[in-house]
């Protein structure tokens, strides 16, 4: 199957003062229904499990301020919750979805993950969106380092994961969505291309991490060198902004594209 898109929506996109905003939900998956109706099978990483989590338990606390175990309790609330949200909202638009969550432990096994990328490749060509997440209920690799995982399929976040799954998949595309609007130079001003060589660069001079997710502006550029690296173009978009999902696949200019 050619043309497949993988998107990645990122904590930080979903979240409106600690909560999960509804209402760009919705915006987006009316723009990923339509990235459909053009002719580009979709795989949608998402966050926010812990997010929608906290919001149900009535939890004060961000993300970031959260132990280990309070994370993980929260994912598990959080989870089927943002699940049935996307059920929901796709329906609606006639689309069936499906969920399938990963740890680095089960990436750690050939077949697991050979089976991991066979299971997603059918689901897309049965015209099913899989939604896929981190498995942050059950994910040990806070507490220890996952021993005999290979750098190749090794992730600290949902951006690297959305790299390593639209490489395998041979994706033509990755979007990652953030709430910025793109790569900024250092005068605040969007860097609109760049090539995979310029990345490298570019991450060691980066630091800082999103208020509400756990990856930053380096975590994305990081993803993109990977996949861009393995023949994928990459988008970095504001996910905010209605629109620019659209203008990405009608080729047109839309946050920080990386080329191959």
């Amino acid at each position: 199957m050619h043309n497949i898109a993988v998107i990645k929506i990122g904590t930080s996109v979903l979240s409106n003062n600690g909560k999960l905003d509804k209402g760009v939900l919705k915006g987006i998956v009316d723009e990923i229904s339509r990235v459909k109706n053009m002719g580009y099978p979709v795989a949608l990483v998402t966050s926010g499990a812990i997010l929608t989590g906290i919001e149900a338990l009535g939890i004060s606390k961000k993300p970031s301020a959260l132990s280990l175990r309070e994370k993980q309790v929260s994912a598990a609330v959080g989870q089927p919750l943002l699940m049935k949200e996307y059920v929901d909202l796709f329906a609606e638009r006639g689309i069936k979805v499906a969920q399938i969550l990963v740890t680095e432990e089960d990436f750690s096994i050939k077949t697991c993950f050979n089976n991991f990328i066979r299971t997603t490749r059918a689901l897309i060509e049965s015209g099913i969106i899989p939604v896929i997440n981190e498995n942050d209920a059950i994910s040990v690799k806070e507490l220890v380092n996952v021993l005999n995982v290979s750098n190749l399929v090794r992730f600290g976040d949902n951006d690297r994961l959305s790299a390593i799954i639209s490489s395998n998949l041979k994706a033509s595309r990755l979007v990652i969505m953030t709430d910025v609007d793109g790569v900024l130079d250092q005068k605040g001003r969007i860097m609109k291309k760049l090539k995979s060589g310029e990345i490298e660069s570019l991450t060691k001079k980066l630091r800082g991490m999103s208020e509400y997710g756990r990856g930053g502006i380096r975590s994305k550029l990081e993803a993109a060198l990977l996949a861009s690296s393995n023949g994928v173009t990459v988008n970095i978009i504001n996910g905010k902004k209605r629109g620019l999902l659209i203008q990405v696949f009608e080729g047109k200019e839309a946050g920080t594209v990386i080329t191959p």
